[in-house]
């Protein structure tokens, strides 16, 4: 009976190992695709192969892409299956609720009331205060509005919270989310300040709710805010 159970236990840790080294080799390939991808359009751009806006927007796609990859890599080199991975990041079906969906929205509309103060400002103040966001989105492909809008949200709410914040903490995460806007080159930094904002609120809320929900939801409707806006202007 007890040499049954332990090569019961055996087989199963024999098929946990396999099925690790199956997702190893599909996620590590993925990751070195893009990484690989990203200096060839990188050097691409700077021999002038393609556009500078193109070279902007398809390196700001991959390098988005790279920030999921790059995380799920590295917890399965720690041992940690992807299912797992998605779990501790909040994104099991059980955390997938319309209260998180809710404080999403939440989280928006801060950020939404946080913009509005500071065009109310601008405009009473006649300072003009420049976000350099539409310069990124004007005559960009619709692919582009799409990704940014759905795709890049999940991306680095995954990266800079699920995997960063419980690592590095909230700050610091929030910190380095604010770096990664710094190519906007806004007025006076604004789109730093704000990314920083929305960084520590976001962090917060995954750190007290254990789910990535509420921060994906609401990254969608600034993006897709941002997005709205340049259609209507």
């Amino acid at each position: 009976m007890r040499s049954e159970r332990h090569n019961v236990a055996e087989r199963k840790a024999v098929a946990a190992k396999a099925k690790l080294a199956r997702e190893k080799a599909v996620f590590y390939s993925i990751f070195y695709l893009l990484l690989i991808l990203f200096f060839v359009l990188f050097y691409m751009a700077g021999l002038g192969m393609i556009s500078i806006q193109s070279a902007d927007l398809l390196l700001s796609s991959v390098l988005s892409l790279i920030f999921p990859f790059a995380a799920i890599a590295y917890l399965l080199h720690k041992g940690v299956f992807v299912g797992d991975a998605l779990k501790g990041f909040g994104l099991g079906r059980s955390s997938l609720s319309l209260k998180m969906i809710g404080i999403g929205v939440v989280l928006f509309l801060v950020v939404f009331a946080l913009e509005l103060f500071i065009t109310a400002f601008s405009e009473a103040t006649g300072i003009t205060i420049n976000t350099n966001v539409s310069l990124l989105l004007q005559g960009a492909p619709v692919w582009f509005y799409l990704f940014a809008t759905f795709i890049g949200p999940i991306d680095e709410e995954i990266f800079f919270r699920g995997f960063l914040v419980p690592r590095i903490g909230i700050i610091w995460s929030a910190l380095f989310f604010a770096v990664l806007h710094a190519g906007y080159n806004s007025s006076f930094g604004i789109e730093i300040i704000a990314a920083f904002i929305f960084g520590l609120l976001a962090g917060y809320i995954f750190k007290k709710t254990k789910s990535l929900y509420p921060s994906i939801a609401a990254h969608i409707l600034v993006n897709a805010l941002a997005v709205a806006a340049m259609a209507v202007l």
